[in-house]
């Protein structure tokens, strides 16, 4: 079992991304006794944060959980200024980063699917410190509302579903994650569409008769859709039975 580090989110965002403090910034980096407004970390040097987030940005009071101190962290205007298009990450205290698609259709040799991710990552990467953000719009800055965790049975995830009006942090058993995802894109890849493995199978009539397993399914879904992994996997599933083996 790895330790758990003590680091804030935009920490590991500025490790993952690779990010550095923007030049026009540095000039105003003061010597402080604060605490960031966006990480609530304490700091003793800083930067206003009216330095930094644009005047144009809106709900300044979600990205920094309404805290009203002045200044905001280097490393967090380092990942500020970085983030623009930022989309979903899975960053761990080791260093090792994915950049995940929704999508298989999207997928590259360096960017692979979170369907393929969250089987990949397991158990091999279990109990370290981890940040992890699935999100279906690139340009929406959530990371200040992320948390960090520990990969396994309460692992938090940062949840950004617009089609489906969701945006909030889930604590995930990541095993449990796995097991779900495999159920959803075996009824996503027998011709039910996700609307309606989402709300009820028989929605999609002509796939409810046509398969015997139809209602055995739809009773198994009762259980799993209220859940925080059926959230995600909703987000996630792919056709293809365990697509990323």
């Amino acid at each position: 079992m790895h330790k758990t580090a003590v680091n804030s989110v935009a920490d590991f965002l500025v490790m993952g991304l690779g990010l550095e403090l923007a030049p026009d910034l540095e000039r105003y980096i003061e010597p402080v006794d604060s605490v960031c407004c966006i990480t609530g970390a304490p700091i003793a040097q800083g930067i206003p944060w009216k330095r930094v987030i644009p005047g144009s940005t809106g709900e300044y009071l979600d990205l920094m959980h309404g805290m009203a101190f002045p200044y905001m962290s280097l490393t967090a205007a380092a990942a500020f200024k970085g983030s623009w298009n930022m989309g979903s990450r899975l960053i761990f205290e080791d260093g090792t980063h994915y950049h995940p698609y929704i999508a298989v259709e999207s997928v590259t040799e360096e960017r692979p699917c979170w369907s393929q991710v969250v089987r990949e990552v397991w158990p091999g990467c279990a109990g370290q410190q981890v940040l992890c953000i699935v999100a279906s719009d690139y340009k929406k800055k959530v990371w200040p509302r992320a948390t960090l965790g520990l990969l396994g049975e309460n692992t938090p995830v940062f949840l950004l579903d617009q089609e489906r009006f969701v945006m909030q942090n889930l604590l995930i058993n990541w095993e449990r994650l796995i097991a779900v995802l495999n159920v959803v894109e075996e009824i996503y890849t027998c011709g039910f569409s996700k609307q309606a493995i989402q709300q009820g199978l028989y929605l999609d009539y002509a796939a409810f008769i046509g398969a015997p397993q139809a209602q055995g399914w739809e009773r198994a879904l009762v259980d799993l859709r209220s859940t925080a992994e059926f959230k995600v996997s909703i987000l996630i599933a792919q056709k293809g039975a365990r697509v990323g083996e």
